[in-house]
């Protein structure tokens, strides 16, 4: 079997596990204490907030927190210090109705102020070089900058160039306007030296983490329309924009195009229900994508047919419990290309893998959605997703901006 193309793939990803609530005018609020669980102290300078978005704060000497003006809805909140585990509570936010969250950490994991390091060292230059490349997505720091780089630390582990971070990251994107606090979990970026012939050099890099937004538009007002312009680019091809999309029954007019994926022969025959002969002549009408799987950091190549479109049916889309929403029902795993280029090439698409969980998700015109039970996977591949492109889960065009 030889594929039209394998495409070589930069590739990040986040696991979106929680919810991005509703767009409705009451809004709710979360507060409380948190303390240390040995001595009963309270525990200052804890960042408490909601991951990829705009939403968080920083206890103060007291140990007290507040996050007002939350809009109704399911969210995961995060509590993050260096002398702590990171601990999240999933909280239900209803109008007018304060969330009281007193959380009492452990002390038994306050041990990250050093980070263990086994594996070569790599030259630093070029690992930061690497770094700035593929997570940053400016090499050069013209519009995207790390200010504290030096809590940087790399090394090499079987071939994989790694690094870990002490402390959060401090990033100024000028390129949207945001500060942004990254609380990186892992980065590996792999070189592959054998890739297949023809087919040029392979790249693969993945990051975790999760991210706090400050909005620089109120800090520097003179930057808000083209801030505003940029973020409105960036929006096209993410979640909510395909979601909204989704909602609006304008997939195609948004230029959104499915695919449905096969890790191999045996999938594909099992799918269709088709003899052996007949599978691999389909089979060599496949196209492929280089792929890893953010929950085992495993890869592997996503078969799909380029020629062939997954249709969503009317089964699969209804109406929600509450006004203004809708249910997606479970799909297979599916490829999502963006054309934003708006040619007839799937090949130069903004790519990403949408898995919904059982029992599907709730979302609104607006692209927030809910996950009643599971997880949503929405791995985003090429470059699409750093940290110069990245967008607050709570951004939102003003309506009328939304289309291409």
């Amino acid at each position: 079997m030889t594929p039209f193309m394998k495409k070589n793939a930069l590739l990040s990803f986040f696991i979106l596990i929680g919810s991005v609530a509703p767009a409705i005018a009451q809004t709710g609020s979360v507060s409380g204490v948190i303390t240390d669980s040995l001595t009963g102290q309270p525990v200052a300078n804890l960042t408490v907030f909601i991951p990829s978005s705009t939403f968080g704060t920083i206890t103060n000497q007291k140990g007290e927190y507040h996050l007002g003006r939350l809009n109704p809805g399911d969210y995961t909140l995060m509590f993050r210090h260096l002398s702590y585990p990171t601990t999240t509570r999933l909280i239900s936010v209803e109008p007018g109705k304060p969330v009281i969250l007193n959380l009492a950490l452990s002390e038994e994991s306050r041990k990250l102020n050093e980070v263990s390091i086994i594996g070569r060292i790599p030259d630093q230059r070029l690992a930061f070089h690497l770094f700035k490349t593929y997570f940053l997505g400016d090499q050069k720091e013209a519009t995207c900058i790390l200010q504290n780089p030096q809590d940087l630390k790399f090394y090499e582990d079987g071939g994989t160039l790694k690094a870990v971070a002490k402390n959060p990251l401090i990033i100024t994107n000028r390129h949207l306007g945001y500060r942004i606090t990254f609380f990186l979990d892992y980065f590996n970026y792999v070189e592959d030296k054998n890739p297949d012939t023809g087919l040029g050099r392979n790249d693969y890099f993945s990051y975790g983490g999760s991210a706090l937004f400050q909005d620089l538009s109120v800090v520097i007002p003179i930057m808000t329309m083209g801030w505003r312009v940029a973020r409105k680019n960036e929006f096209k091809g993410s979640l909510k924009h395909f979601l909204a999309a989704l909602y609006r029954d304008q997939l195609t007019k948004e230029h959104y195009y499915l695919r449905t994926t096969f890790q191999s022969p045996e999938d594909l025959q099992l799918a269709e229900k088709r003899s052996n002969a007949m599978t691999k002549i389909r089979w060599a009408e496949t196209d492929s994508l280089f792929n890893m799987d953010p929950a085992i950091h495993k890869s592997s190549y996503l078969h799909y047919y380029p020629a062939e479109e997954y249709p969503l049916s009317q089964n699969q889309i209804t109406a929600g419990l509450q006004t203004g929403e809708k249910k997606l029902q479970a799909v297979p795993s599916l490829l999502v290309f963006s054309d934003y280029r708006k040619t007839r090439d799937l090949r130069d698409d903004w790519i990403s893998t949408l898995r919904i969980p059982e029992k599907g998700i709730i979302f609104d015109q607006d692209g927030n959605y809910r996950v009643p039970e599971g997880t949503l996977s929405w791995i985003n591949h090429d470059n699409s997703m750093q940290i110069i492109r990245l967008l607050p889960s709570d951004y939102m065009p003003k309506l009328n901006e939304n289309h291409r």
